[in-house]
């Protein structure tokens, strides 16, 4: 009776131990999720005393990954300059037809060579003349204007080191990679304007891009995320940093009359 017994109670645990070994082998493998690169750190931000950036919420696992390509990546592109900045010489007429008033600066940093601070003003200065632009508000003009007048802003290219130097005085993390406005600065990083960033395969519309949206930061705007997969992206989006499933865009009026934020 005794053996009879054992062998009973060997059975069924064999037999359990066999049921548990089988439900295990069925559990997939745990999947995670990449950490975050510092690409992570924020595009932009206007440097405000009361007003902390809140970080972008990620996509929703419904939206893939744009399948844009990247544009190419210039390794060469110059770290450190001068820290000292040169203006463009001469100036325009007044863009707008209504609204109050901006004059501007257009300014390279010295020791880049690879634009000059006329050719970059000259870029700039179609960029805020377009009537897609902030002036398709009816709120702002805008007018460059020549060296040895005082202008309300500045408009700046410069390298990388002197970015995450300039920027950090207003708290602002550039990491070396992003642009940034504070104060009457709007900063463009020399990165960027050559290499542009994922999901623009028009280096053109990401100049637009970049410029209307530093400027929209001295104009008092703040960061917005995209409001749905494949709508267009206000020009308020980091798009930089990501499109967040929305199209590119590099205007605050798309159709010149309508305000996408």
């Amino acid at each position: 009776m005794g053996r009879t017994f054992s062998r009973a109670r060997v059975a069924t645990v064999a037999l359990v131990l066999s049921l548990l070994a089988a439900g295990c082998g069925e559990q997939p493998h745990p999947r995670f999720e990449a950490a975050p690169s510092p690409s992570a750190v924020l595009e932009s931000a206007a440097a405000s005393p009361s007003a902390v950036p809140s970080p972008a919420p990620k996509p929703s696992p419904s939206v893939k990954p744009s399948a844009s390509p990247k544009p190419v990546r210039n390794g060469n592109v110059l770290k450190h300059g001068a820290g000292t900045f040169r203006t463009a010489a001469g100036g325009t007429g007044v863009v707008g037809t209504a609204g109050t008033l901006r004059t501007y600066h257009v300014q390279v940093e010295n020791g880049i060579t690879a634009f000059d601070p006329d050719s970059f003003a000259a870029a700039v200065d179609l960029i805020l003349a377009d009537p897609h632009s902030w002036i398709a508000s009816k709120k702002w003009r805008f007018k460059r204007v020549t060296t040895g007048t005082s202008p309300n802003f500045y408009i700046r290219l410069a390298t990388p080191d002197t970015m995450d130097r300039m920027c950090g005085t207003a708290g602002l993390d550039t990491a070396g990679i992003f642009s940034c406005q504070y104060g009457n600065n709007v900063m463009i990083n020399l990165y960027r304007w050559t290499n542009g960033a994922t999901g623009f395969t028009d280096l053109d519309v990401y100049r637009n891009m970049v410029v209307n949206h530093e400027t929209g930061h001295y104009l008092g705007h703040g960061h917005v995320f995209c409001p749905g997969a494949g709508r267009t992206a206000p020009v308020m989006q980091q798009q930089t940093k990501s499109l967040q499933g929305c199209k590119a865009n590099p205007y605050p009026y798309p159709d010149g009359v309508h305000y996408v934020g």
